[in-house]
Parts: structure tokens; sequence; C-alpha cells
């Protein structure tokens, strides 16, 4: 079970109802009591003995840690959790992410009932993730707006009504795009720090290794000492304890430099832990607004870390146990005998020591430096052999991958040949030159009609109606008047919208398109106010009215109020019948913003429409015995700019995400329904 996050000066847990928690700039927490008791207004972080002056800096709410607690507390402890809505003191089992309270049975029966709180997210104690936490703030000018947007220039979330206003001439973005931005630079921090803390274990093993080979030589040292003092035991015993205590000073700096080292290596390493487990914690918690909050704290907390890493390398000397010119120091013993480095004595002693040993001195001196040299190289080919081992292990696993990324190029390589061959085999039955992309409907199939043709659809600029819409400097078709009016013949004068510049050509294959629009709607809709639609229709019926999708003659697809449902549904007609209508298409309240992205296939020659959601990639609905026979013009309408905003792009040609799974939905509708 995780455990819950703590104070960093007087280290309580934090809770539910307890004092709120502080964000630090180290990225650790401080609870609001500490916040306001600090002596001398500065606060000190007990997990990395940062200082913190209150009067220089300002200090946010932990929005993560936050969350972090409420989420903790419902899985771990919901039993402390009661009735908040009615304030009965039952025990609580669900959460109301709207009302932002918890709910026993009766109140959520009574809550559910209530008309007003029918659309709201209630969530169950165990379906409750940290994701659906989230809730969408309003913007606390204009308090009915949701912060959707972000303001580059100000570096601040605002909302619709901000963006009219003093925002108007800033660059401004949806927030969802900013903060996907933010989440992938933070992703790469985490990233960052995932590497450096790899390569500080692996030091930190390295370290550990030479510790235990310290060890391991001081186990041969001893040995070899007491292996030749027992043969000048009589004479040596005073001598030996003090090589001895030398060799247990020399051993000891020796361990002191390693401990400094491993100490220095897993304070860095806990430090940068304890960095990376929040920023998972923020991409897990964090709000989009939060995010864009913590990003430079975040960014100055990575590149602290990465740049006070500690060297990955390290020298620590050896000792060596010297027996030269054994001879001499029989007669000599007050001097004989030293713990030295063995770098500073690699050579074994002098030649002068050489020449006043004995030569079974002199062998036995040599037999114990080849033990102590093999002892080392053993100990260097076990750590080899290990190294080697998992190194042949990872290149195992590489050349498996490497193996099925081959098998699966092979296939993909086919595959387009495949297509391409089969592309060639279509290029005489097409018959008629295409602007866009053509995709194949089945792989293989020679057959015009499963030829899909991705149109390169545009805007008619020339007949948009400017007194009801105009097209934005992006290319997006908006539910706003233009500002200048051009004069020009063959305007529309009543459709609020306006057609693509040429009809759709009767070309005995399926024709393809998409539109993403982007709605916000600034009041509830009711009485089957129309949001958008895309029409099909012949040229003589294009402006017989505001909207024509539901007159006899049309094809049509729109989203709008549905008085059946009571709610903002998508709806399909056909020659002033309406075929379907599918509810819940976004929430019907004041300030709720969606994407809305569809695609319409028509195929003349089996004369279909089908309407596609793409997001939720399923068919809408398929009209079956399409008049074809005379050209027919698509027409997009945007509608009701008192109460909402609309603004639509076309989606076409190569820009479209053309999936096998999209392709299978496409050839099911038009085969069946």
């Amino acid at each position: 079970m995780d455990t819950f996050p703590k104070c960093s000066v007087c280290h309580q847990e934090f809770t539910l109802k307890g004092p709120v928690p502080y964000l630090l700039p180290c990225l650790h927490a401080v609870c609001e009591k500490c916040v306001t008791s600090a002596a001398g207004g500065v606060i000190s972080c007990s997990t990395c003995q940062r200082e913190v002056n209150l009067t220089d800096t300002s200090l946010q709410k932990d929005a993560v840690r936050q969350k972090e607690i409420f989420y903790l507390t419902v899985k771990q402890r919901p039993t402390e959790l009661l009735c908040t809505y009615d304030d009965d003191g039952n025990q609580a089992v669900c959460w109301c992410q709207e009302c932002e309270e918890f709910l026993c049975e009766y109140c959520q029966n009574m809550h559910s009932s209530v008309k007003i709180f029918r659309n709201h997210a209630v969530h169950n104690f165990g379906d409750i993730t940290p994701q659906n936490l989230e809730n969408e703030t309003n913007c606390n000018i204009h308090e009915r707006y949701p912060l959707d947007l972000f303001d580059k220039s100000c570096n601040k979330c605002i909302c619709s009504q901000c963006r009219r206003g003093e925002h108007a001439d800033h660059e401004v973005g949806y927030l969802d795009e900013a903060a996907e931005g933010v989440t992938q630079r933070i992703e790469q921090h985490r990233k960052d720090l995932s590497a450096l803390l790899s390569r500080q274990q692996t030091h930190l093993q390295s370290i550990r290794q030479e510790t235990q080979l310290t060890n391991r030589m001081q186990d041969t040292l001893r040995k070899t000492i007491e292996h030749t003092f027992r043969s000048l035991r009589s004479q040596l015993d005073q001598r030996e304890k003090e090589l001895l205590i030398d060799l247990e000073s020399q051993t000891r700096e020796t361990k002191a430099i390693l401990h400094a080292l491993e100490t220095s290596c897993e304070d860095h390493y806990a430090r940068c832990t304890d960095i990376s487990g929040y920023i998972r914690k923020c991409l897990l918690y964090a709000s989009t607004s939060v995010l864009l909050q913590l990003e430079t704290n975040v960014e100055g907390m990575t590149r602290t870390c990465l740049e006070t890493a500690s060297p990955e390398t390290h020298d620590v000397p050896e000792a060596v146990f010297n027996t030269n010119g054994l001879s001499k120091l029989k007669s000599d013993m007050s001097g004989f005998g030293n713990i030295a480095a063995l770098e500073e004595d690699s050579e074994g002693g002098t030649p002068d020591d050489k020449h006043t040993q004995t030569d079974d001195d002199y062998l036995a001196d040599l037999e114990q430096k080849h033990e102590m040299e093999l002892a080392k190289l053993e100990s260097n080919i076990a750590s080899h052999n290990e190294r080697t081992e998992q190194l042949q292990q990872l290149t195992d696993k590489l050349n498996a991958e490497a193996n099925n990324m081959k098998l699966m190029l092979a296939e993909k390589d086919k595959s387009c040949q495949d297509a391409l061959e089969t592309i060639d085999r279509l290029q005489t039955l097409i018959g008629f030159t295409t602007e866009g992309c053509v995709h194949l409907l089945k792989t293989g199939v020679a057959d015009r009609r499963m030829v899909l043709h991705c149109l390169h659809l545009k805007y008619d600029k020339d007949r948009i109606n400017l007194a009801e819409v105009h097209i934005n400097t992006e290319g997006d078709l908006v539910n706003r008047e233009s500002d200048t009016r051009p004069a020009g013949e063959g305007r529309l004068k009543k459709y609020s919208g306006t057609c693509s510049t040429a009809p759709l050509p009767r070309a005995g294959c399926p024709q393809y398109w998409e539109m993403k629009s982007r709605v916000s709607l600034d009041k509830t809709l009711t009485e089957g106010w129309v949001i958008l639609e895309v029409v099909l229709c012949r040229e003589e019926q294009m402006d017989v009215c505001l909207w024509i999708g539901r007159l006899p003659g049309f094809y049509n697809m729109n989203v709008a109020h549905c008085t059946t449902h009571g709610g903002i549904c998508r709806e399909t007609w056909k020659e002033g019948e309406r075929v379907r209508c599918l509810p819940d298409t976004l929430p019907n309240t004041a300030g709720a913003s969606h994407t809305l992205h569809y695609g319409v296939v028509y195929d003349d020659a089996r004369k279909k429409i089908v309407f596609i959601d793409v997001k939720e990639n399923k068919v809408i609905s398929t009209l079956d015995n399409v008049d074809s026979s005379q050209p027919l013009w698509p027409m997009f309408g945007v509608y009701h700019p008192s109460v909402l905003t609309v603004s639509m792009t076309l989606v076409v040609g190569s820009d479209i995400n053309m999936t096998e799974e999209k392709k299978a939905m496409i050839v099911k509708a038009l085969s069946s329904w």
C-alpha cells in the first residue's frame, strides 16, 4: 500500500481533513501549520536541508499531493469518510465530482433523482482513479466559463471571454494543446532523471564491489602477515602488533574513502529518486493548469540533479605487505615490515632490499606476492564473468528483437508491394484525375468500388454568407459574421455557412472527407437549436433557408439540441425525415467545451452516404437509395453565435489518418446496413 505523504518539517502525516500541504521550491511538502509558525519566516526542509525564506518566496498549495491524499484516503481509509451532502453522519459510498461532495447510499439516490444533478459525474469509491479526480476549473473573472485556453504571451490560463477582452491581441492556443507540450517536457525530465539514477545505481554497485575486494585483500594480507610472523614469533610479536595496527589504519582510510563515496552517491540517488517520484505524481495527479505552474520548479530541480551528480569513477589505493629484505630484518627487527599503498610500492621493494634476502626468503616473498595478485585476478575475473553474462543476455534479447523487427519490416514491405501492384492495376479502372489521395479498402482486390478517394475539398470563399459566418486566418469556418463584407455576385444570402468549391464527382467509387469542430457553449441550449451540420444537396437547393438539412431533398448530419432526449444529439436526416438520433454528444451546460470529429463517405455507385464519428470510431448512420442522378454539393453550416462558439476545420486528402480499422468500418457500412 502507498504511504501517505508527510510534512518535511514536522514529519506529521498529511490527512484529508488536516493542515493543507504547501509546495516548497525543492518539490517537498510542508504543512500549513509549519508555514504559519515558521521561526523568523524561514523553513528548513529536513529531507534535503534546503532553507526557504518565506518573505522572498510565495508558496502555493500542493495540488498534486492534495489529490494524492484524497485518492489514498478513498482507497485505504474509506470508513473515515462520512456523507457531506446532507451532513447526516452516514458512511459515504461515492463521490460527486462536480458538487465535490461525499454521498451515502440514500443521498446518492436523491442526488441522481434531481434533474439538475442527473448529468453529474458520480463515482463509487471502488471506481475512483487519479484520472477521474480532475475537475474542470472555471475562470475566476468570468465564473461561468471554463479555463480552456492558454495565453502564451502572459503565460496563464484564460477563458473564451478573456480571449475577447484584454487578451484579444495575444498569442493564444488551446489549453489541452499547451498542456500536452508541458507533459512531454516533464516526461523528458523524468527520463533524464531515470537515466541518471540508472548510472548512479551502477556506480554504487561498483563502489560496493571495490569494498568487497578491499575486504578480500585485507583477509589475504592478514593471512600473509600471520604466516610470515609464525616463523619469527619469538622475536617479532611486538612488531607484528605494530604492523597489524598499521594495516588496520591503512584499511580504515580506504574504507573511509569508499564509505564517503558511497554515502555521497546514496544521498544524491535518494534526492533524485524523491524528485523523480514527485514528477511521476505530477503526471498522475496534476491538472493541466498545475502542470503549467510546476514546470519551472521541476525543470530547475532536474537541472540541479543533473549538474550536481557525483563523479562515476573513483580511484582508491590498495594496500600490500612488503617482505623484501627478510634476512636483514631478522637482525634489525625494530624496523621490519610496513603497510603501503599498492601504487606507491608496486615493485615490491627496492633493489637494495633484494640483495639482503636469501634465495628462500626471496622465493617466499614472490610466492606471497603472486598469491595476492592471483586473488585479485580471480576477483576481477569473477566480476568480468558476471558482466559478460549480463551483456550476453542483453545481446540475446536485442538480437531477438532485431529478428522480430526484420520479420515485421519484411511483412510490411510485402504488403506495401502488394498494395502498389494493386494500385497500378487500378489506374486504368479509375479513369479520372484525383486531387487528394487514394486508399484500397481491400488489399489485392482490383475493383474500382473498393478504391476510397480522400477528396481535397475546400470551402468556397466566394459563396460564403458573410452576414452569418466567416473563414478565419487559420482557414476554419467560424459562426461569427465577417468584419468586412466584400461585394460579389452569387454569394449565399440565407444559409448560415458555405459550400465546397466544386460538386462531388460521380466517379463510381467511395469518396471521403472529415470535419473537426471545436464547440464551446456560453449558455444551455433549448428548443432544438442547431450547433453545426454537413449537408449534401443539389446546387439549386443551396440557399433556400437558414439551415437546410431537415428539408425534403437533402441528406444531412447535424449536432443540435434534441427535444426528445433533452440533450445535445447527433441527428441524421434524409429527404426531410429523421433517420437516427444518438444522444450525449456533449454536456448541455454553460461553459462546456468539446472537440467533435466526423467523417462522410459518399458512394454514387452504391447510392449510399455514411456518417462516421471518428473519435468514437463508429458509424453514426448510413443513408441508402441516395438520388445521385445530379451532382451533389457538400454544404457546411455553423449557427447561433449568441449562445455558443463553433470553429469547423476540413480534414482532407493526405491529412486524413486512414487506419485499417477505419477502412474495415467503411467497408462494413457500405456492404450492409
